[in-house]
């Protein structure tokens, strides 16, 4: 398993080509890369969450070189995003995704 490593902002904005494919069900995408053990090394309360649930959504860069696995939490608006290195068929690193404060509606806490 891949030692968990989090994403800085500019690593995880590198990680994107746009257009941002939606692969959730795309079965040709499907890399046979197990997450959870990945997922359960992290502890959710350290990113202020209680607990980490299913996947909602597999988006693709356009460049067809990462896999972002968008995973939700128990709270609205905030997820985990798992992203996968295609060509290196194993896990880059994870970002947490505050959809709150990325789009300005709540101010970041220090």
């Amino acid at each position: 398993m891949t030692a968990p490593r989090e994403l800085s902002a500019a690593e995880f904005a590198a990680c994107f080509d746009e257009p941002m494919l939606d692969v959730t069900d795309d079965e040709d995408a499907d890399l046979d890369i197990d997450i959870w053990p990945y997922v359960d090394a992290l502890d959710p309360k350290t990113f202020g969450v209680e607990r980490f649930d299913d996947v909602d959504r597999v988006y693709q860069d356009a460049r067809g070189r990462y896999d972002q696995i968008i995973i939700e939490t128990d709270r609205p608006d905030i997820f985990l995003v798992v992203v996968v290195d295609i060509e290196a068929r194993s896990i880059h690193g994870h970002r947490l995704l505050d959809l709150n404060v990325e789009y300005g509606l709540i101010p970041k806490s220090d």
